[in-house]
């Protein structure tokens, strides 16, 4: 079955678990600036941001570490099976 990406800034609290998982993931090392994910606070109302790089994997290991459930890995709608 296909899998695919969904993404709800709405939950993201800012840890940064996705970035660095990404990072160790395809770089070796914890480091957020080789991350193909960023996210970014917006200040005024206390939200985040998700924002992926062309350079994404599409591996989905951001979503397996995201403790708050703003990604998430999810049955790919009208699939076939």
């Amino acid at each position: 079955m296909a899998k695919e990406l969904a993404v709800n800034p709405g939950k993201c609290i800012g840890c940064c678990t996705c970035a660095l998982t990404c990072a160790i993931t395809h770089h070796g090392e914890f480091n957020l600036t080789k991350a193909y994910i960023w996210i970014t606070r917006h200040e005024f109302d206390g939200t985040f941001a998700m924002t992926f790089s062309s350079c994404c994997r599409g591996c989905k290991k951001c979503a397996l570490a995201c403790p708050a459930g703003a990604l998430r890995v999810v049955e790919a709608a009208g699939a076939a099976e």
